[in-house]
């Protein structure tokens, strides 16, 4: 993508990602301490490249602005937003287990396919999104629980159809799991 990734964009009340690092490692030792459960969902926009490339920078720019704002708009008592940088971002959510979590995200989803409905553009603005819960016990970390929604994300835009506008919280390949510190079959999924 042109300069937008390379440009800081400043979205008021995010976290950036060395601040997004610090609050995941402060709400895990919480919630491991209080044995509740902590979510995380990811978020990256479908079709933005192709909008951004056919709109230019500054309405890009907009476009996600107004995401940010929707997501602030809609962020749960103590939970946390990042933008990551790029059409990317991340919630924490404390005392949400993957239930809560999956709701959450197809609330979200909706609500982003229908906010940018009528947006000229060559597709549609959506979101795909990747849900994450701490398992049971206190042998997790912030790291894992992040890299389990960022993999669930990607998995379900690269891997299932459609490859747009969907939550997925199922398991993964088992040739995935190296690839972070993940067990299958400890952490929660959805299938």
């Amino acid at each position: 993508m042109p300069n937008l990734i390379a440009d800081k964009l400043e979205l008021d009340g995010l976290l950036d990602r060395p601040a997004l690092q610090r609050q995941m490692e402060s709400a895990a030792n919480a919630a491991r301490a209080a044995g509740t459960p902590l979510a995380a969902l990811t978020f990256d926009l479908d079709h933005f490249k192709s909008y951004l490339d056919d709109q230019g920078s500054d309405k890009a720019k907009a476009v996600l602005m107004r995401v940010a704002k929707l997501l602030t708009e809609r962020l749960p008592a103590g939970a946390s937003l990042a933008h990551l940088g790029g059409d990317e971002f991340v919630m924490l959510l404390p005392g949400a287990d993957l239930q809560a979590a999956v709701d959450k995200a197809e609330a979200l989803r909706g609500e982003v396919a229908t906010e940018f409905a009528s947006l000229e553009g060559p597709s549609p603005i959506t979101v795909t999104l990747g849900a994450a819960a701490s398992p049971p016990g206190s042998d997790w970390s912030a790291t894992s629980l992040l890299s389990l929604a960022d993999a669930r994300m990607t998995f379900g835009k690269k891997r299932l159809q459609p490859h747009h506008n969907r939550v997925w919280a199922g398991s993964l390949p088992s040739d995935w799991y190296p690839r972070f510190d993940v067990q299958p079959g400890v952490w929660p999924s959805q299938d």
